[in-house]
Parts: C-alpha cells; sequence; structure tokens
C-alpha cells in the first residue's frame, strides 16, 4: 500500500510538473496588421464623393476619397495652352536661326520658357492626380474623418484604412526564454473567445530588454488565409525544447 501510495504520489506531481511547464511557455499576444495608415488630403479643396463607409472593403487602386478640383483643372488647361504656345515660339525661334535672324541667345531663351512652361504643366497634372485618393493596398475602411460636400485644407487627415490580409502578433515573453527562443520557431495562437486558432512563427526578436519587467517583445508572422481581424488578443503557445 505504501509502495503503491508513493506511485500515485510521483504521478502526480509528475503531472503538476507537466501542466507548470506548458504554462511556462504561453504568453499574451496582439494581431496586428502590417499596413495601416490615416491618409491626408494634399490639397484644399471640397470634398465631392466618399465612395466606402467604415467596415468596406477596397482593393488596391481603387477610389477612397474623391475631391473637386474644378480649380485645378482649370489651371491644368491654362498650362497646357502656355505649353502650346511656348513651343510654338522655340520652333519659331529655331527656323529664324536657321536664316541667321536672331541669334544663340534668342533661341536659347525660347528653349527655356518653353521647359519652365512643361515643368509648370507637370506640376499642374500632379495637383489634379491628388484629386482621387486611391488606396495603396487590399483592405478596409476603418473610420472615415469627414464628410462629403465639406471643404478641407491641405495635409488634413480624411480616411483611416488597414490591410487585413497581411498580420502578425506582437507577444511579449520572458526574458529568459530567449536561451530557446529563435527567429523560424512555430507557434500556435489561441484567439480569445473563439474556437479556432492560427499557426505563426517568430519573424522578429526585438533586441531590447526591459530592465523593470526583464521581458522582451517578439513578432511573429501570420498565415495570410486567417480569418483574425487587427485589434484581437491571443495566447501565443510555445512548443519549447524543454517542454517536449
Amino acid at each position: 500500500m505504501a509502495l503503491k501510495g508513493m506511485r500515485s504520489a510521483l504521478a502526480a506531481a509528475l503531472l503538476l510538473v507537466s501542466v507548470t511547464a506548458q504554462a511556462e511557455y504561453e504568453a499574451r499576444a496582439v494581431i496586428k496588421a502590417l499596413d495601416r495608415a490615416v491618409l491626408s488630403g494634399e490639397l484644399a479643396a471640397k470634398v465631392a464623393r466618399l465612395p466606402l463607409r467604415p467596415g468596406d472593403a477596397f482593393v488596391k487602386g481603387d477610389s477612397l476619397v474623391e475631391l473637386d478640383c474644378s480649380l485645378y483643372q482649370a489651371q491644368a488647361d491654362k498650362v497646357s495652352a502656355e505649353v502650346r504656345a511656348a513651343k510654338i515660339k522655340r520652333d519659331n525661334a529655331r527656323e529664324l536661326k536657321a536664316l541667321n535672324s536672331i541669334g544663340e541667345l534668342d533661341v536659347a531663351l525660347a528653349q527655356s520658357e518653353y521647359a519652365q512652361s512643361l515643368a509648370e504643366l507637370r506640376i499642374a497634372r500632379l495637383n489634379t492626380e491628388r484629386c482621387t485618393i486611391k488606396a495603396p493596398w487590399d483592405g478596409r475602411v476603418v473610420s472615415v474623418q469627414v464628410n462629403a460636400h465639406e471643404n478641407i485644407r491641405q495635409q488634413q487627415e480624411l480616411i483611416e484604412i488597414v490591410g487585413d490580409r497581411q498580420l502578425e502578433a506582437e507577444i511579449v515573453v520572458p526574458a529568459a526564454w530567449l536561451n530557446w527562443l529563435a527567429v523560424g520557431q512555430p507557434l500556435s495562437l489561441q484567439v480569445d473567445d473563439r474556437t479556432e486558432s492560427a499557426s505563426a512563427e517568430v519573424s522578429a526578436i526585438i533586441p531590447a530588454i526591459d530592465a523593470v519587467s526583464q521581458t522582451v517583445l517578439l513578432r511573429a508572422t501570420l498565415s495570410q488565409d486567417t480569418q483574425l481581424i487587427p485589434g484581437m488578443s491571443a495566447t501565443a503557445v510555445f512548443n519549447a525544447p524543454s517542454a517536449q
């Protein structure tokens, strides 16, 4: 009986050690998006149209904000006419020079005026291109910070977007784990309030240890087919060599 009791106690102790070891290799994680931005207007203009609302999905190149740029388009048309006039003047100067009617200086000035007009046209066309703010990547709208028909100023924040395909997890772990942690190490993420888990692997170990908590920050890359959303909390489970 005494031997049987010792065996039962030993088995219970081993089970407790196993559970403790497993708990030692769990850490809290937060899901974040690699692509997230607040887009601002580069022009002072009126908002003509907002095609998307918060939560709507978009693909790269879709229109997010459209501005009323009638004034900038008119300026571009005016400069375009000036370019045509400068070109005619330059070509005429070259013909007169061939007839020895004017000198090299007059031709150079005409060429310079034409080049300056071309530069102004590029600026004008750049302004008209800025009238439509397009999506830099696939994603969803987080928030819209203006309304249609409002006048905006330069550098005013207009819309916040997030890419929901390229996700990563930020994980805070004890610095002592650096003895066995390595870049490329696989792990699983148990999402809070969800039954499914997601696989990931350590992509970077931040080379700085917090002096107070003695912890270090990790980044883990998730697969692109995950259904997770940025901002979710999860528990990262590592299969460390010592736990095996």
